[in-house]
């Protein structure tokens, strides 16, 4: 079964499991997660090192979404909504990321909504 995933995959190559274990109010939970490459690398470190990178970029995406944007709270759920507003949020993210000045997101996205001369500056018109 593995050769015929890797036909449908011809740069793999590299496979990594992870095995993690950790400890929950006294009780261990185990969990194995299964990853591919296209890298040759021979350390595992190093794997290890961009996927808890990745994860951790990924889960920071996530959290400023729902908190800075109420991406959760979104009732959109049918057609192209959900899709097209979670577009148009990561956008908004992007540029008031690129601003830098003092201000949090959550204070820059409000300060856009009310001062158009600031949301021209975050817009670089």
């Amino acid at each position: 079964m593995l050769e015929e995933y890797l036909q449908a995959w011809k740069q793999v190559a590299t496979l990594i499991k992870i095995q993690a274990s950790r400890d929950i109010n006294g009780a261990l939970h185990q969990q194995t997660r299964c990853y591919i490459s296209d890298e040759h690398v021979e350390q595992a470190a190093c794997y290890n090192s961009l996927i808890r990178g990745h994860w951790g970029m990924e889960n920071h995406l996530h959290w400023h979404l729902d908190v800075t944007f109420k991406e959760d709270a979104c009732r959109a759920r049918v057609g192209n909504a959900p899709l097209n507003l979670s577009t148009m949020r990561k956008f908004a993210l992007q540029l008031l990321s690129n601003m830098k000045d003092k201000h949090s997101l959550k204070k820059r996205q409000y300060k856009a909504a009310l001062d158009i001369g600031y949301m021209k500056k975050i817009l670089k018109f």
